[in-house]
């Protein structure tokens, strides 16, 4: 893309450089890649037919069900899929290598899931919306997630205390993604887009007066990265002892991101 800031007449949000200009290219990204509130998909959808009491029983047959395993993969598998299409829309992130970009989404593929699925839980609800505009009742992903889902839940309490705004949340599902990560081929690109994210998530905190009346806001906002990392390798134990089973096969998008990033 040409330096489009030359000329007197240019718009302050056409140049690359203008913080205004990311953000707003990150929002889109973010809201072009989220579920429709008026076309979600019920075909999932179960009230489970057990009582609260009767889970532990039955907890173990529900793991370890083909059909839930099946449930759990594909549902993982569509919602990367979504995942791609809103790293695609990253300003800078179709200039890395392929090879850049592949390692990229698959090591931060389940961060992500995490992160968009936590952001849309509410509290009051007793489903939950994924990337793909699947519905659940919560106890069907309890089924799915095992105790993974707790700690998501968990997560997903302390995200929705810190009352992040749009803006804020998509330069942070950015920074998930445009990080550091081993065997990368060109890290010093990579970081100067991550650089600029950062950047443009400080000066949008800083201006929009939540750095002032929210102590340390701009930490805990970075700080939410690396529970997110302990979060995908609770994901990725949890796929692993899938794998184990031998039930049912990993789709590609989960083996691809099993291999290259197993941390464990």
């Amino acid at each position: 893309m040409g330096d489009l800031s030359g000329g007197s007449h240019a718009q302050p949000h056409h140049a690359p450089t203008h913080p205004v200009s990311l953000i707003t290219a990150l929002v889109r990204a973010h809201l072009d890649t989220s579920p429709d509130s008026r076309n979600k998909d019920y075909a999932m959808y179960q009230e489970p037919p057990f009582h609260e009491g009767d889970l532990p029983q039955d907890k173990e047959s529900l793991l370890n069900h083909p059909e839930y395993i099946q449930q759990f993969f594909s549902l993982l598998s569509s919602c990367f899929d979504v995942i791609r299409a809103f790293a695609e829309k990253i300003p800078g992130f179709l200039e890395f290598s392929k090879q850049d970009q592949n390692l990229l989404l698959q090591s931060a593929s389940l961060e992500l899931f995490v992160l968009r699925l936590a952001y849309r839980i509410q509290p009051n609800e007793d489903y939950l919306t994924f990337c793909n505009g699947i519905v659940l009742h919560r106890d069907q992903c309890k089924s799915l997630f095992g105790d993974w889902y707790d700690t998501i839940t968990e997560f997903s309490q302390s995200l929705q205390a810190m009352q992040l705004d749009l803006s804020t949340m998509a330069c942070l599902e950015a920074l998930v993604l445009v990080t550091d990560r081993h065997s990368l081929e060109e890290p010093v690109k990579v970081e100067q887009l991550q650089m600029k994210i950062i950047g443009s998530l400080r000066d949008h905190v800083t201006y929009t007066g939540d750095g002032q009346t929210k102590p340390h806001f701009f930490s805990r906002i970075l700080g939410k990265l690396p529970e997110l990392r302990s979060l995908s390798v609770q994901g990725l134990q949890r796929i692993f002892y899938l794998k184990l089973e031998d039930l049912i096969p990993a789709p590609p998008a989960i083996e691809a991101m099993f291999s290259s990033t197993l941390p464990f």
